[in-house]
């Protein structure tokens, strides 16, 4: 008989949930609170498709509501909380099953998105449940614009991390690939890789992947799912070359310019001092799956 593993215990709630969480949440816990607080961003209150223009703000209220439902089912108290950014408002009044099973996977010593990791066990269960977590990620950093092309205009999604995350982006592109969806470019928010005066470079990572490839995730907030629909078929019509999942391998490599920032504090100690040619060698230094050392 197989032993019993963690991964067994996933649900597509959960794993929904803790997409949520590793994308965009926090979790805040002393004597008297015990709260998950998972915050959707929008940088503008439009966002535009090719066609089609969406009032961010009133699509991720309304495309919530089935979300604040489905975490009730699970027994959570949930609230959605309005306001520059729209939250979701998690909260326990005793440490209960799902309480310390959600902090126990996503926890150990980080406690907000900026150091959030996949939990192991997502690596290890079936792909309709990493399915799930992909979508709760993408949910809250994903971002489907008309300006997100890459040189030859086809159309692209982004899914932003936090700066401070260095090595959740890597973990993105390996459970992505397991699903068959290839990363197109991970923009690092390195010095070698967007240049820049000053420390401009030290933005979120974008991890970049065609909206025909993302379709096999897609998403639950309405607006980024109907812009993907729209996004993806111009590239079928117009663009129609396949992109193929990373072997780790630089096929085409272009020798940056040294930057004085290469060992800012900014920057991770794994990575500080070392120049970089391409993302990829940056994905190495961070534990890419495919380049093991």
């Amino acid at each position: 008989m197989e032993k019993n593993k963690i991964s067994n215990f996933l649900t597509s709630d959960i794993s929904y949930l803790l997409g949520l969480i590793t994308g965009h949440g926090e979790i805040q816990y002393n004597n008297e609170v015990k709260k998950i607080v998972i915050e959707f961003e929008y940088k503008s209150l439009e966002s535009k498709a090719i066609t089609k223009v969406y009032d961010q703000r009133l699509h991720i209220q309304t495309s919530l509501d089935p979300v604040v439902y489905r975490l009730q089912r699970m027994g959570i108290n949930v609230q959605k909380v309005p306001g520059d950014k729209i939250s979701l408002v998690l909260s326990w009044q005793y440490e209960d099953i799902a309480w310390l099973f959600i902090k126990y996977l996503i926890n150990g010593t980080r406690f907000t998105y900026h150091d959030f990791l996949i939990p192991d066990p997502i690596f290890e269960t079936n792909e309709a449940n990493k399915k799930e977590f992909l979508r709760g990620l993408a949910d809250v950093t994903g971002f489907v614009r008309k300006s997100n092309v890459d040189q030859t205009g086809k159309h692209r999604v982004y899914i932003e991390i936090s700066n401070r995350n260095w090595f959740l982006p890597p973990q993105i592109c390996q459970l992505a690939q397991n699903l068959n969806v290839p990363i197109q470019y991970i923009g690092y928010g390195h010095p070698n890789i967007r240049g820049g005066k000053g420390t401009s470079w030290a933005k979120e990572h974008q991890i970049k992947i065609y909206a025909e490839d993302f379709e096999k995730i897609g998403f639950y907030i309405s607006h980024k799912n109907e812009a993907l629909a729209e996004l993806a078929e111009f590239n079928r019509t117009n663009q129609p070359r396949e992109q193929s999942l990373c072997n780790g391998i630089i096929s085409r490599e272009r020798i940056k310019e040294p930057h004085p920032h290469e060992n800012h504090d900014k920057l991770p100690e794994v990575i500080s001092g070392q120049h970089f040619n391409s993302f990829k060698e940056i994905c190495k230094c961070l534990n890419c799956y495919l380049q093991k050392k």
